[in-house]
Parts: structure tokens; C-alpha cells; sequence
């Protein structure tokens, strides 16, 4: 469903109504004001209701209210006293129009439709009341605009019945799960009944709530409901009879706040591990090493197998892959890993120095690994600098016979290098650590083969804050990012920015990123700049999937500027680095643009340097798979 430029699916936001219904007391000026206090709290929506007395209610009662039940009596009375003219209803569209806030209005008539569909609202919400008036739903379908319908004082074969109708219209609606009392019981809700709903009409489903509090309402998103619809009142003491069961504009705020939070945290019906969780498990969960020294050729006994920390060795869930298995490839010394390839001789073709491939690809290493991945046939090797290696004199080698890429630092101690920081003091200091870092590398590249005239080396361009990223910030970032890389003294070297993600990891906790993550802002970067661009899939993904963006629109914006492709998959937001095939990439419909390129490729999963780089030759293999092209 579309809602004015909104969205509403089982992955989007919840649409968030303010029902103001009565509360306003039949001033504008107060209607005016919880518009505003709608706007302050971050509401999709003001929605107010609208009824022609005459056709709604039968003329005897309206001729003698005095003669009806005590609760009608009290009703009428202030629906007469708080109804608003449809001039002053004209007013509040136009009001919700300049405050760029959606406005709704519920007809209790056809009359009162018929003046609404002239304010041309983006959709139309019908009370419980009306929800088996089928006559005015079908006049409103006709209207050919989204239907909200709640659902409270009725059987579940009424909603059946309603269903039916509708989609005999095909009509655009979604059923609003609803206890027409007010206030609602908590034991009365049943919020599981979103569940059966969702199935009884379009998928989508939303909550009506008259309950007070906010817990119900942050609850029916957990549990599925995409559209959200509490009454918001100034006063909850004012007299009417809907403020008891309303929100006051604090409490909505904290409403819409938590909603927020508690989608973030729904994810995917999957499990994949967190960056931050990768980090964990590495130093807290257990591998499988040898026991004692163990040699070539023996068959292993559980006895000679134990479970230790660090969890850099194989998981113990592969016990039983070792146990009555002989080691074939090696001698293993007593608490030295167990690899899984020490037992088994891996798949013909599988070995790094057996992989083929049509375009240069490469590993990464750090200094202290570098000799353990020369056994692959990889084209070059990314060499991820740390501030301990900068921080040091670099070690006379032998050379190395694959080219070089070297990727920049992160850290310089406890300082998070940030060449795009609005504080002059970080950016400054930023500054002074890369060119320190150049320095190390135009040395380092002496050991390594040299066919291309310039080194690539990637840079992460920062923007980089705590609490939340700071877009309106943009503009003002990249003019510091383009002072950083003017003053670096990059001799030798093509400075490659890459795109960032938009949830980063720093320090064990999660950052969020500001600028560089927009294909089209990186593009107009980089032409008007002229620095190429590292386009790294996997945190293009993560962007995309925060923004609500296409993966596959943002290769084709951003390839023209592409210097250099690091590729692995990601999930979620903050998932990143994952084996390709592991996360939710579309890898094919990536991998048909990437192919028609002469870029260089490194496939950056996670660990995949571990156990001699079976994790990069896993990801290659994969491409290889999935586009025989690659």
C-alpha cells in the first residue's frame, strides 16, 4: 500500500496516526495545536473525523437526545459541541499540507465522503462502526484510494464477510485489529488475533488501540502491525470521551520513539552473527586443538582432541569430522588448531593455488600473515595496515612476487582517524597518521611486484559520529574529506576512496556513517574531485537495505567512478563481510554488471584468512558459480 509518499509493507516503517477525532473540543485552534504536537512526535499522520448529524443518526433521536441511554446521551451531546464545519476541515488540510504531515479524516456518511474526496486526502480510514456499512465502503473503494478499516465490535465472519466484499471490489484496504472500548482492558486485546487477521484480508495488518499506555501499541508492531493508530490528546483529563484512552503529546513522542526502536531490532525471519559478534566470538568461544603432540599419519581418538579458547580454530560442533580420521596433511603440536583440511584432502579444484579466474583478484593480509597466503594463485594482496605496524619500523623481507594494494588504518591508538571530521583538532590529526601511514607504505612496496605505476590504496573517508548520522552534515563533510586528501602526501600511491556502510563497528560498538554511502553523492565526489572510488558490494548493501534503496541501481550509478571492487556478502544493516551466499545479496544480477569490467577483486570476508585462506578461495568459488564469467 502507498499512503501519500509513504510506503507501507511488511519490511517498512509502521505508518504512525495521531487520531485527534474529537480531541480537539471544536476549536480549531486546539486542532491546530495537536497537529503540531503530531509533527513534533514524529507521526506519519493528523487524522480527524467528519459526520453529517442528519444522515448518521435517525431524526427522532436527534430531535429528543434527552429520551436515549445515558451513554448516547453523553456521546451525542459532545459530538454536537465538538463537530467542525468543513471550512474549518478545509483549513486543517492545508495546515497539515504546510507542516508536511499526512492528513486523514474518517467519513461517518456518505455526505461527509463526498465533501472529503474534494480535500483529496491520501487515503481514507473507517471506523469500527462502519466496518459492515457496506454501502459506504463501497463508495469509498470507488474513490480508488487506500482503505484503513477497524475491525472492533465485530465477528470474525462479519471481517470474513467484509473481506470478501472487498476484494470483490479490488478494493485497496487493510484491516485494523481494534477493542472498541474506551479505555480497552489490557485481558480484552488479544493481539495474537493480528496473526489471523493479517490472513483474513490483504497480508498487511495494523492496530487501532483505545488501551492506555504505550506498551500495546509498540507490542502490535513486534507482532506485525504495520499501521498504528492511538488518539493523541493535549489533556487526558479534558472533558470528552475519547481523552481517557489517549495519549498526551509526551507519551506519544515516547510512543513513536520505542515503535522505532523495536523495529530496527526485527531484522529478518534469519540469524546471522553481528559484526560485533564475530568480534565476541573470537575471543570467547572455544576451538578444536590437539591435546598433545600428534603425528602424521595416527588416527584420532577423542582423547586426543580438547576444546580450548580462542575461538580462531575449528568449532567443536566438527568433532565428529576428526574423530577416527587420520591426520594426513601434517604433524599437529600439542594446543596448535585442528584443521578440518589436516583430515580430509580437499575437492579437486578447491585449492587456492588450482583457482582460475578472468579477472586479477586478491587476498588480504596483515603483516604477520602474509607468508601463510602466498600458497594461493592470487594476483595481489591487500595488506590491511594497523597503527602497530605504522607505529614501527618495517622489517627488512624477502620479496614478494604478487602486486600490492594497501588499505589505510582505522586507529592511531584511541583515536578514531576521521579525515572528514568538522572538529579541525581530528581531521588534523587524521591527516598527520596517513601521511605517516604513506610513508610505511611507499617502504613496504619495495617488497612487492610492481606492475601498475601507481599503488592503490584504499582510504576510509570517516564522517563518523555515536549517536546518529548527521545528513544534513554532508556537504560540509566532503568539503573537509576534499581538504584531508589535498594535504596527504600520497607519492607513489592512487588514494581509492571506498563507501561506507551506514552502521559501522569501531572500538566494539556500532558508529553510524554520514557521508559517502549515497552512490550519486560519491559520484559527484569523484568527478568533480577526480579521487576514484573503491565500491565495496557488501556495504552498499548494508546502505541500501537501511535507506530502502536498490543494490543493483546503486552499481550501475556508482561503477562509471570504480576503481577497485571489494566484494562479500552482508545482511540486515550491520552485517557485513559475510561468505558470499551466506547474507541476502543478489549476487547474479550484481555479478552480470561487475564481469563486463576490467577491475580487480578481492573478496573481503570475514576470516577468510584463516586456515591458509580457505575462506577467500570458498568466496571466489562461489562467484565462480554464480557467474562463470568471473
Amino acid at each position: 500500500m502507498q499512503i501519500g509518499n509513504t510506503k507501507i509493507d511488511q519490511k517498512s516503517s509502521s505508518y504512525i496516526i495521531a487520531e485527534i477525532g474529537l480531541n480537539h473540543q471544536g476549536d480549531i485552534k486546539i486542532a491546530k495545536e495537536l497537529v503540531d504536537k503530531a509533527v513534533i512526535a514524529k507521526a506519519n499522520c493528523a487524522k480527524f473525523q467528519k459526520r453529517s448529524l442528519s444522515k448518521v443518526y435517525k431524526q427522532d433521536v436527534l430531535d429528543d437526545i434527552e429520551n436515549e441511554e445515558q451513554g448516547s446521551q453523553y456521546l451525542l451531546k459532545n459530538i454536537i459541541k465538538s463537530e467542525l464545519t468543513n471550512q474549518e476541515l478545509l483549513e486543517l488540510a492545508q495546515y497539515c499540507e504546510q507542516q508536511k504531515i499526512d492528513f486523514m479524516c474518517t467519513p461517518w456518511d456518505s455526505e461527509s465522503l463526498a465533501f472529503l474526496s474534494t480535500l483529496n486526502p491520501p487515503a481514507y480510514k473507517v471506523g469500527s462502526p462502519d466496518m459492515t456499512n457496506l454501502p459506504l465502503l463501497k463508495e469509498v473503494a470507488l474513490l480508488d484510494k487506500p482503505m484503513l478499516i477497524s475491525t472492533g465490535m465485530s465477528f470474525v465472519s462479519e471481517i470474513e464477510q467484509v473481506a470478501r466484499f472487498l476484494n470483490d471490489l479490488n478494493a485497496d484496504y487493510i484491516f485494523l485489529h481494534c477493542n472498541s472500548t474506551y479505555p480497552a482492558p489490557y485481558s480484552d486485546i488479544n493481539l495474537k488475533f493480528l496473526s489471523k487477521l493479517a490472513t483474513m484480508g490483504s497480508g498487511l495488518v495494523g492496530y487501532s488501540g483505545h488501551d492506555t499506555g504505550i506498551s500495546i501499541s509498540i507490542a502490535a508492531v513486534a507482532l506485525g502491525a504495520c499501521i498504528i493508530e492511538k488518539h493523541l490528546t493535549l489533556d487526558r483529563y479534558m472533558e470528552g470521551p475519547d481523552h481517557r484512552a489517549s495519549l498526551e503529546p509526551d507519551e506519544f513522542a515516547e510512543m513513536v520513539k520505542q515503535i522505532r526502536i523495536v523495529e530496527q531490532s526485527l531484522g529478518e525471519a534469519t540469524r546471522f552473527m553481528s559484526r560485533g559478534e564475530y568480534l565476541n566470538r573470537q575471543t570467547l568461544s572455544k576451538s578444536l586443538v590437539a591435546a598433545h603432540n600428534l603425528k602424521q599419519g595416527q588416527t584420532l581418538h577423542e582423547t586426543d582432541i580438547t576444546v580450548k579458547s580462542p575461538g580462531k580454530g575449528t568449532t567443536p560442533l566438527k568433532m565428529s569430522h576428526f574423530v577416527g580420521h587420520k591426520l594426513i596433511q601434517r604433524d599437529v603440536d600439542k594446543d596448535d588448531y585442528l584443521l578440518e583440511s589436516d583430515v580430509a584432502i580437499r575437492p579437486q579444484g578447491y585449492e587456492l593455488s588450482n583457482l582460475k579466474t578472468n579477472h586479477k583478484w586478491g587476498v588480504v593480509a596483515r603483516m604477520s600473515d602474509i607468508d601463510e597466503l602466498l600458497g594461493c594463485n592470487s594476483d595481489f594482496i591487500e595488506i590491511h595496515l594497523s597503527d602497530s605496524d605504522i607505529n614501527k619500523p618495517l622489517q627488512q623481507r624477502r620479496t614478494i612476487d604478487r602486486e600490492l594494494v594497501v588499505h589505510g588504518p582505522e586507529y592511531n591508538e584511541d583515536l578514531l582517524l576521521d579525515l572528514s571530521h568538522p572538529d579541525e583538532k581530528i581531521r588534523s590529526a587524521s591527516v598527520a597518521f596517513f601521511n605517516q601511514a604513506f610513508g610505511h607504505a611507499r617502504e613496504l612496496k619495495k617488497f612487492f611486484k610492481q606492475s601498475e605505476k601507481l599503488t592503490k590504496f584504499v582510504i576510509h573517508p570517516g564522517g563518523y559520529f555515536m549517536d546518529k548520522a548527521r545528513l544534513d552534515m554532508v556537504q560540509v563533510l566532503n568539503q573537509q574529506l576534499l581538504k584531508s586528501l589535498q594535504e596527504i602526501d600520497a607519492e607513489g600511491f592512487e588514494p581509492l576512496v571506498e563507501n561506507m556502510p551506514c552502521c559501522p563497528w569501531f572500538f566494539g560498538g556500532q558508529w553510524f556513517s554520514s557521508n559517502f554511502m549515497a552512490a550519486d553523492e560519491i559520484v559527484r565526489f569523484s568527478q568533480k574531485t577526480g579521487f576514484g572510488i573503491v565500491f565495496d558490494v557488501s556495504h552498499a548493501a548494508l546502505y541500501c537495505n537501511f535507506y530502502q534503496q536498490d543494490l543493483v541501481a546503486f552499481t550501475k550509478t556508482i561503477l562509471p567512478v570504480v576503481k577497485y571492487i571489494h566484494i562479500s556478502d552482508s545482511s540486515g544493516t550491520n552485517d557485513e563481510g559475510l561468505q558470499i551466499g551466506d547474507g541476502s545479496i543478489d549476487f547474479s544480477a550484481i555479478l552480470d554488471i561487475l564481469v563486463e569490467t576490467d577491475l580487480w577483486f578481492l573478496p573481503e570476508v570475514w576470516q577468510g584468512h584463516k586456515f591458509h585462506g580457505e575462506g577467500f578461495v570458498k568466496a571466489v568459488d562461489r562467484l565462480k558459480t554464480i557467474n562463470s564469467d568471473f
